[in-house]
């Protein structure tokens, strides 16, 4: 697979220094980083969210999981929750099952950042195919999402998360 062109045209028209990585297909963003050789805390996982005014991109270290109840006081919306397969299927074909790229501009979605990201050096995240990875400065990252940074990561162990 390749990286869509949506994406590679959005990053060229922004100036942004990128690197295309291609690896063994995988469908998580804690394998991603073993095939890839990254740090799982430099793995960005994007999060499909529905919420009342639309979907939110909720994106976090693959090391971690988003707590939900941090996620939707952030969002302001108790009844955020995270979009179905047949949801980000219709509303997202232009990508792999779970594999949405965290660039919310793409796909007019608000970016909420966790915070542990926010300091990373560099970022690897899914470029729309569960075979291919973008890999870029940190601050690269953020001039490009504009993302709102919140501190979004589950604490204890029994909460209600997500992957």
């Amino acid at each position: 697979m390749t990286v869509p062109g949506d994406i590679k045209n959005f990053l060229d028209d922004q100036g942004i220094s990128y690197e295309v990585v291609t690896h063994r297909e995988v469908f998580s963003s804690d394998e991603e980083a073993r095939v890839t050789g990254e740090t799982p805390s430099h793995v960005a996982k994007t999060l499909v969210i529905r919420t009342r005014s639309g979907d939110v991109l909720a994106v976090a270290p693959a090391s971690e999981r988003v707590d939900i109840h941090k996620l939707r006081d952030v969002l302001n919306d108790n009844h955020a929750r995270l979009a179905t397969e047949d949801e980000m299927a219709r509303d997202y074909s232009q990508y792999e099952l779970g594999a949405v790229p965290p660039i919310g501009e793409l796909v007019g979605n608000t970016v909420v950042l966790d915070r542990q990201l926010e300091q990373a050096d560099q970022i690897l995240f899914a470029a729309g195919t569960h075979s291919d990875s973008i890999r870029m400065s940190g601050e690269d990252f953020l001039k490009l999402v504009r993302p709102h940074v919140a501190d979004l990561i589950e604490e204890q162990e029994g909460k209600e998360g997500f992957y």
